[in-house]
């Protein structure tokens, strides 16, 4: 437990070190990181397809574009085409680099840059060059294209390009069943080489943490068979391919050639993404407790999510599917959130928890879906505040996880020990005497140690019940319990044996010094006094392990007829059981 804390502090610790030197080295140099160039782009929206690029290069010299001075960056779900025309500005980004190729068709100086766009799931992008205003180069990107037909091989869709003319246009066309956001950085490869790096050792801290997480919790389900632990790990499971499949991650590694798998993949792992929370969030916590009838009705919402799901994908139309399990995705969130409000204050322990977790987890992806539908600027942290929210969430959930474990182990433990203590006395009962004494006296024996027992009965303890009443008889009980322990050594084991009689196990322990503990037992106990009017006596027999006793049980029979010896001959003595016969 306290080794899964240490970690998750670690992660979270590394985590904002890393972003702090990452935001300082960047200070530090401006011109050595890809720069967000939107409020530099001129922007048009078409309505259909019918556009080429060079029809937008008139309209840009006619003046016919908007200036994005805002830098918008978002355009939300849109059926329009969005084009922008950049003007590179080489003085920007470097210094011309002098060309040594021998080839003089090549001009004599050029600036290498990398247009980047910063989301993964934009079905179509285009982009043009022109030089002088005749077209140049004309690249393709985005999910409609495989990554076998693109130059650049990456994540995000990017181009590098040779800028020789300082009126060189990059004209922009993108359209998209998702929502388009379209963050466009230009840089030098080497800004761009670092901002990949920058975006590797993110997702492989995410990526890390959270793989870490599943196995920690999946290893727990299968020792305890906790259902909990199992619904967490699919929750967590879900969310880690959802934001692999979004980001661009599966396209690049797993599905490099599927077009079709990687745009549909987006709203299904959505939906499951969905189900998962839902599960998990009922499995959670003691929603049949606290909400019975909304534990019954879980079945109704697994099937209005199911059917939801069939409709969109017998449209067939990703802009539906997309946006309605954005829509869903977002009332759920709310909804886990103030049921475990509501848990919360109905008692639930795990709900102490839970309502942190959730509201990080809630808080970064409305934030990241403000970002999506532009309604709040966009910068690269505001984006990933999802992925933020969510290892919080997870950290934070796992935590809470492990402490029910603990709890759960606590409670087993102490049910176990109460099983095995007297609850009157809080003495060990006999159900405990096979566990506690057989492995001692199994070792005596072939040790060849002298073991020995006690066994205490209360003289004329029936007249204290009648006369004074139960109550009066359970404290002598029990005063008489708290002595018997104190009295004897740390490694004699005390039992309450039945009724009004107490054993004690000694082991290592010869008869006649046992005799010895037991008399110095009696005396104690006798100028003890629960009430002004009640004088506690005992009878005790004892007994010792001679080279005959093959087992515990005769010692026990030999103790108890030296008890009633005791009784016999007068009570409140002492008399010890010999082979010989009987020493008192």
């Amino acid at each position: 437990m306290r080794a899964f804390l240490f970690f998750i502090g670690f992660v979270l610790i590394n985590s904002f070190w890393g972003g702090l030197s990452c935001a300082f080295a960047k200070s530090t140099a401006p011109l050595a990181k890809m720069q967000l160039v939107n409020d530099k782009l001129w922007m048009y929206h078409e309505e259909g397809t019918q556009l080429t690029a060079e029809d937008i290069l008139v309209k840009y010299k006619q003046n016919a574009l908007i200036q994005n001075t805002a830098g918008q960056v978002s355009y939300g779900f849109t059926p329009n085409t969005i084009w922008g025309v950049l003007a590179v500005d080489l003085n920007t980004y470097g210094v011309l680099v002098p060309n040594n190729r021998s080839n003089s068709s090549q001009d004599a100086s050029f600036l290498p840059l990398t247009i980047e766009i910063g989301t993964a799931w934009i079905d179509d992008i285009e982009l043009y060059f022109f030089e002088n205003g005749e077209r140049k180069r004309h690249v393709k990107l985005g999910d409609n294209q495989t990554h076998s037909t693109v130059l650049e091989d990456g994540r995000l869709p990017s181009v590098s390009h040779r800028f020789t003319q300082p009126d060189t246009l990059v004209v922009f066309r993108f359209a998209s069943q998702e929502p388009l956001l379209i963050p466009i950085h230009v840089g030098t490869p080497e800004a761009a080489a670092t901002k990949s790096s920058n975006n590797a050792y993110f997702y492989g801290a995410l990526y890390g943490t959270l793989i870490i997480l599943l196995v920690y919790n999946l290893v727990l389900y299968s020792y305890i068979r906790e259902r909990r632990y199992l619904l967490y790990s699919l929750y967590l499971l879900s969310f880690l391919a959802f934001n692999f499949t979004y980001t661009g991650h599966g396209f690049w590694w797993l599905w490099p050639e599927s077009v079709f798998l990687q745009q549909w993949l987006i709203p299904t792992l959505m939906f499951l993404f969905t189900l998962s929370a839902i599960r998990f969030t009922l499995g959670f916590l003691n929603i049949p407790v606290h909400f019975p009838r909304l534990y019954r009705s879980r079945k109704h919402i697994y099937s209005a999510l199911w059917i939801l799901a069939m409709i969109t994908a017998v449209l067939g139309n990703r802009y539906i599917a997309v946006l309605s399990q954005l829509i869903v995705l977002t009332i759920i969130a709310i909804w886990m959130l103030i049921i475990g409000i509501l848990a919360y204050r109905s008692g639930d322990v795990l709900a102490k928890l839970f309502v942190p977790a959730f509201m990080f987890g809630t808080g970064g992806a409305i934030v990241s879906s403000l970002v999506v539908w532009g309604l709040l600027p966009y910068s690269n942290w505001a984006f990933r505040c999802i992925e933020i929210g969510m290892i919080i969430e997870m950290s934070l959930l796992s935590i809470s996880l492990a402490f029910n474990y603990k709890q759960v182990q606590q409670a087993c433990e102490n049910a176990e020990r109460n099983a095995r203590l007297d609850p009157l006395t809080s003495l060990y009962n006999r159900r405990a005497f096979d566990d506690l004494v057989y492995p001692i006296w199994e070792l005596g024996k072939r040790s060849h140690k002298h073991m020995s027992v006690m066994l205490i009965d209360l003289d004329w303890f029936k007249c204290v019940n009648d006369k004074y009443g139960h109550d009066m008889g359970d404290k002598v009980l029990k005063k008489v319990a708290q002595e018997i322990k104190g009295q004897v050594r740390g490694s004699d084991i005390t039992f309450r044996w039945g009724g009004e009689e107490f054993l004690v196990f000694l082991p290592n322990t010869h008869a006649k010094y046992a005799k010895q503990i037991a008399e110095n037992l009696r005396t104690h106990l006798f100028a003890l006094q629960v009430d002004k009017s009640i004088r506690i006596t005992v009878s005790i027999g004892v007994a010792g392990t001679s080279p005959d006793k093959e087992d515990i049980e005769a010692l026990i029979k030999e103790s108890d007829k030296a008890m009633y010896l005791a009784k016999a001959n007068g009570r409140n003595k002492v008399v010890l059981w010999n082979e010989g016969g009987i020493d008192s």
